[in-house]
């Protein structure tokens, strides 16, 4: 099909849609209120009835969030089971989430929003996670994974990943929140905003800045958001924000040989290795209640971000890298880092754009002796990306410095046309929900210049995917309900972002996979609720950054077939003035199942690397008088294979080897007076100041050390 003919469909189909759907629909049962719909297309994407949902669901509330006061977001997704994090900066602001034992480089399998909106750079063409929005203005954190995440794309492998912001207030506010701590934490977050009890509008400013890990490592952020409610006639409501956010990092790609990391851990060898991040989002989203039992719901949203990187950390031989005339002897990685003043530098800026639509409906009535609650959306969604390399002859150097050349120029367009059909039928404590997603990409990239050589050469792509799934619920009793789950996965082929230009072009397949679960959610007791998973992930057709064994390139390939098979058990429980919440995973198996050629052969049978077998978060908080808690946490986090050949001895240039496991404590006091606007709270990150090794890519990475901080908010 043309993408004429698919812009025609799309737009005929959202017109259409309502129309068909709405009329003649008859309530069999209570519908939906407003606020719960609000709840799924707005705020959230998790419902709030969780006896409907066809997979596995796991939120961390603002209740969680308040009682660990936690300084990144990677310490929030570490209470999640199934997904680890490999620490890169003090900041948490390179997110590498890996759900599951699927690849965490920069949480390119897990698809990341923000209030129902994309957040990485290019969703489809480069799904690279650079920004989450601060904590500050977060209300909880959803992760749904197996067949209830069919209507979300175009990632569909790993799972969703959701920050909800905190509500537009209708009233009056003001907000002031200060932290301050350790190795020059600092944290300002200022927010105020005034409605009339039917409309409102919101502002906040937040900056937070460290001094980082490792020397030479400091980051910076700040960010200022606008947002407004609008109550429009006719039951309709407009939600509208923008958000500028800038980074500027002092971050280094480049991790530490064996040698240097015996010595100091903490070391940077590339102090003038640098990272800064400008990035623009738009977006409204449209309510229309159109019957007591039906909602029309339309987002529309627009990002632009640039971000620059200068990088001497390389295991290249590229020219003006490794340049005997300016000192630079070698580039072989255990010299390099010696030699790293004396090198030139890899210039990486790169602008990212892209803007949709997407309308959803949301509908319940009687069907056929049941309760059906459907809904279908449709969207179509464009990216543009304008990507350049250049070299420079120094540690120092910048595009327009003298000698600096460049290397790559690549412009890539994507544009993507996905529909969704979800219905849940219930009938007595029976609940049956097919589900089916179509995602059409097409992708044009354009190389301007190759290795230093101009080209005019053109790689064009079009895939069509059908995503079907389905998900079947069991209410055991008002408490207790059984669900099993089966739905087809989808990532977008990946376009290269290095070009050979005396070779054909490459043509990557998506990735696809098969995921089964079945489990357990259940109602405690008193205050709390209990989970329990079996999965079984098949994946097929791997996209992997060139050579699967160390190293990266340019050029992507699919690299065969791996399974993922796991348990995991996640819980809260709350008695008087104590609660206990606890999560646990056990991936007893992330194999590949194939070779791998590329340098990579004999993996066969290997485990998937960055996929621990075991993990799990336990926590405890109780009241230690009137008006202070205290709450005490621990992570473990079990060995992991840096590279698939399972090569358990370290390497000299850091890059191979295992990861030890680890284990970190954690700690919160808060003094949360009753009736009073101000709170304080005093926390510990790795309270018992380990020493562990968070990552082996580039090099050997240290983990943060011992972090305390304090806070003070005031509501006036």
């Amino acid at each position: 099909m043309t993408v004429a003919a698919w812009r025609r469909t799309a737009y005929a189909a959202g017109l259409a849609l309502p129309l068909f759907l709405a009329p003649g629909w008859t309530t069999a049962s209570p519908p939906p209120s407003p606020a719960d719909l609000e709840t799924v297309v707005v705020r959230g994407i998790v419902p709030e009835d969780p006896a409907r949902v066809p997979g596995s669901i796991d939120i961390v509330e603002s209740t969680r969030l308040r009682r660990m006061a936690p300084v990144t977001a990677k310490e929030v997704l570490r209470l999640l089971p199934g997904v680890a994090v490999v620490e890169e900066d003090a900041l948490g602001l390179k997110l590498n989430v890996s759900v599951r034992g699927l690849t965490p480089r920069r949480s390119g399998r897990t698809l990341l929003l923000e209030d129902g909106m994309p957040i990485q750079p290019a969703p489809y063409a480069d799904p690279s996670a650079h920004y989450y929005p601060p904590l500050d203005r977060v209300e909880r954190i959803e992760l749904r994974r197996g067949s209830a995440q069919i209507p979300y794309g175009p990632q569909s492998v790993g799972g969703v990943l959701n920050f909800v912001s905190h509500p537009v207030r209708l009233e009056p506010h003001r907000l002031a929140r200060l932290g301050a701590g350790e190795r020059g934490y600092q944290s300002v977050h200022l927010a105020a905003g005034s409605g009339d009890g039917r409309s409102g509008w919101d502002a906040a400013l937040t900056h937070k800045s460290t001094d980082g890990i490792r020397a030479n490592h400091d980051s910076r952020i700040d960010e200022g958001v606008l947002r407004a409610r609008l109550e429009l006639a006719g039951d309709q409501m407009l939600d509208l924000k923008l958000a500028h956010y800038v980074e500027d990092t002092r971050l280094t790609e480049g991790g530490l040989d064996q040698a240097r990391y015996s010595r100091d851990p903490f070391a940077t060898p590339f102090a003038s290795d640098r990272f800064k991040l400008d990035r623009t989002a738009v977006q409204g989203i449209h309510r229309w209640q159109l019957t007591d039992s039906a909602l029309l719901s339309t987002q529309a949203y627009a990002t632009s971000l640039y971000r620059s990187s200068y990088r001497q950390a390389d295991t290249s031989t590229d020219e003006m890298v490794a340049n005997p005339a300016t000192g630079c002897l070698g580039a072989a990685r255990t010299d390099y880092e010696g030699f790293a003043p004396a090198c030139g530098n890899k210039m990486r800026p790169r602008r990212f754009r892209f803007h949709g639509v997407e309308t959803r409906l949301d509908a319940s009535g009687a069907v056929a002796g049941g309760q059906l609650q459907a809904s279908a959306g449709l969207r179509v969604h464009v990216e543009d990306t304008d990507r350049r390399r250049y070299n420079g002859l120094t540690a120092d150097a910048r595009e327009t410095s003298a000698g600096t050349r460049l290397r790559d120029h690549n412009r890539i367009g994507t544009h993507a046309y996905a529909a969704f059909l979800q219905g849940g039928w219930s009938r007595g404590r029976l609940t049956v929900t097919p589900s089916v997603r179509v995602e059409h990409v097409e992708t044009r990239n354009e190389a301007l210049q190759a290795n230093f050589m101009p080209v005019s050469l053109v790689a064009r792509s079009e895939d069509t995917t059908v995503l079907p799934g389905l998900g079947v619920n069991w209410s055991v009793d008002p408490d207790v309900v059984l669900f099993f789950g089966q739905h087809r996965g989808f990532a977008p082929p990946r376009p290269d972002r290095d070009f050979n230009p005396n070779a054909p072009f490459n043509a990557v397949r998506p990735e696809r996979s098969l995921e089964t679960e079945a489990g357990v959610r259940a109602r405690l007791p008193g205050r709390g609720s209990v989970q329990a998973v079996l999965y079984d992930l098949k994946l097929d057709d791997l996209i992997v950054e060139g050579p699967l064994v160390g190293g990266r390139s340019g050029s992507f390939v699919n690299a065969g077939r791996a399974v993922h098979r796991g348990l995991e058990l996640s819980g809260e429980w709350r008695r008087g003035g104590v609660g206990f919440a606890a999560a646990y995973s056990w991936l007893y198996e992330a194999t590949l199942r194939s070779d791998v050629d590329l340098g990579a052969s004999g993996v066969r049978g290997k485990r998937v690397p960055y996929a621990p077998v075991h993990q799990f978060d336990i926590a405890m908080d109780v009241g230690l008088g009137r008006d202070l808690f205290l709450e005490v946490g621990v992570n473990f986090l079990d060995e992991q294979f840096a590279t698939a050949d399972n090569v358990r001895a370290g390497s000299a240039d850091g890059m191979s080897g295992l990861i030890p496991a680890r284990r970190l404590w954690r700690a919160t006091l808060r003094h949360e007076p009753a009736g009073s606007a101000l709170r304080l709270h005093v926390s510990a990150q790795n309270l018992f100041d380990s020493k562990y090794v968070a990552s082996r890519v580039d090099g050997l990475f240290a983990g943060m050390p011992r972090l305390i901080t304090a806070g003070v908010e005031y509501r006036f």
